[in-house]
């Protein structure tokens, strides 16, 4: 997150924690082209609100199926896909800090500077893919994509618009590439690796939906 000026009058509060938050395990993605799917939250029958058009309606929430079931039958640019279950190792690291000298002369009184962060890494793997469902996710790469996260506990994980605040959708993914399978006879199952990178402030963003008619985890498969 970069630095903000002119800064503000005063330091900006941090609220009271009353309720620790915790992401938990990913278990599955939902993709779809960046910018084609968004959600309003707050109306999402008003005109010009929710895309695509066709998911505007006075019950079209992301929080029930009804929606998503327009979009996953799409055969367009705005559909979006499920992907199978994943197998396990999913994980999201912090972008390292862009640094600039430190305890030499190359900066005043040896000072670090800091220039920013890296973006964030992420990394899951696949187990058992048939090669058809290979070759569709290694399409992927050649994407500029979105992703919502579904969690363990079924909830469907994306960003509040920072621009208007009425919507949520995926957060912008880069590198989304799946590896080569690995093979290592019965000693455990075949696995495909993934990784892709997110931005580096996707974390003050991120926001869940609790769908209130359906499970994510297995809706679509």
């Amino acid at each position: 997150m970069g630095c903000v000026c002119p800064k503000p009058t005063a330091l900006t509060p941090i609220d009271v924690t009353t309720c620790p938050e915790e992401i938990g395990q990913f278990q599955r993605f939902i993709l779809c082209r960046a910018g084609v799917v968004r959600f309003d939250t707050v109306d999402p029958d008003v005109t010009g609100g929710s895309l695509p058009a066709s998911i505007q309606g006075p019950l079209n929430y992301p929080t029930a199926l009804a929606p998503w079931t327009i979009l996953e039958a799409l055969a367009t640019n705005d559909a979006v896909i499920f992907t199978p279950l994943i197998g396990g190792d999913p994980t999201i690291t912090p972008g390292t800090e862009i640094t600039q000298g430190g305890g030499d002369n190359s900066t005043l009184n040896g000072e670090i500077y800091s220039n920013g962060f890296n973006p964030a890494d992420g990394a899951a793997r696949f187990d058992s893919l048939t090669s058809e469902q290979t070759r569709q996710l290694k399409l992927l790469r050649c994407e500029k994509l979105e992703v919502f996260f579904i969690l363990d506990n079924g909830d469907i994980l994306g960003e509040r618009d920072t621009t208007n605040t009425d919507l949520w959708h995926g957060f912008p993914v880069k590198n989304f590439s799946i590896g080569g399978r690995s093979v290592q006879g019965t000693a455990s199952r075949d696995g495909n690796g993934l990784t892709f990178q997110l931005d580096k402030d996707w974390d003050t963003k991120f926001e869940k939906q609790i769908p209130a008619d359906f499970q994510a985890l297995t809706v679509f498969s």
